[in-house]
């Protein structure tokens, strides 16, 4: 049986600065299956105390299945804010859910929404945040395919796509931009067809010399962080 304790101790080593490994954070707790943790931790999504729901929320940003995606629709749907945000970080697993996607975007769309809770929505769609591994889902291609019919939604949604490696469905939506009426959309995706792709400057952090090389001789894409850098051999690790 789980413990609020024993979802702590997992936490922990699910976090990138810990020290604990995962598999011997699962043996501390008597080494339970994903599964009893996914119903506990779904469970517990009805505890009063949001910070209770946060953790778990945390958890099963690290599972997948439908039964876990159950968990996460309900942090989406919580009116509490850190905990909607907290459960918008835990999509990227959860893409391939129609609700789970269907959610984000009303999420997106909903002017009683704090505005910042919409962006980061829109950016878990578009990519910005979830940092695509592979081509969009087809919940997610058919939402963004809605979504830039609006005017307020485009840029963000393609300053997300062009920061994307290029698949299929991206592609196809880029096409689109590309033949916008607006320039600066044009400029963007033909850029992005062309192969570049666009990366924030700290991406790099750990390689000074490489950042250099990108800021000396890269075009900004965007403020004073994003640059233009081609997709390969760049991207693959070789120098920009």
């Amino acid at each position: 049986m789980f413990t609020i304790r024993d979802c702590e101790v997992l936490r922990e080593a699910y976090s990138p600065h810990s020290e604990l490994a995962v598999d011997e954070a699962w043996r501390r707790i008597g080494s339970p299956t994903s599964d009893d943790l996914i119903a506990y931790a779904c469970e517990q999504m009805s505890n009063p105390d949001r910070n209770v729901r946060v953790l778990m929320l945390r958890l099963l940003a690290r599972q997948t299945g439908a039964r876990a995606a159950l968990g996460v629709l309900t942090g989406l749907c919580d009116r509490k804010r850190r905990v909607c945000t907290v459960a918008i970080q835990a999509c990227p697993n959860y893409l391939h859910s129609e609700d789970i996607v269907r959610q984000l975007a009303s999420i997106a769309t909903d002017p009683g929404r704090k505005r910042k809770l919409r962006r980061r929505a829109l950016s878990m769609l578009s990519g910005d945040d979830g940092r695509w591994q592979g081509d969009l889902t087809n919940p997610v291609f058919a939402a963004l395919s809605t979504l830039i019919r609006e005017e307020k939604f485009r840029f963000p949604i393609l300053f997300g796509l062009i920061r994307l490696e290029m698949a299929p469905r991206i592609e196809t939506l880029l096409a689109g931009f590309a033949e916008s009426g607006d320039g600066a959309e044009r400029m963007l995706a033909k850029r992005a067809l062309a192969g570049e792709i666009v990366i924030h400057i700290d991406n790099f952090a750990n390689e000074p010399e490489r950042q250099r090389r990108i800021m000396e001789r890269c075009d900004l894409a965007h403020g004073r962080m994003f640059y233009w850098i081609l997709r390969e051999p760049s991207v693959a690790g070789q120098p920009a």
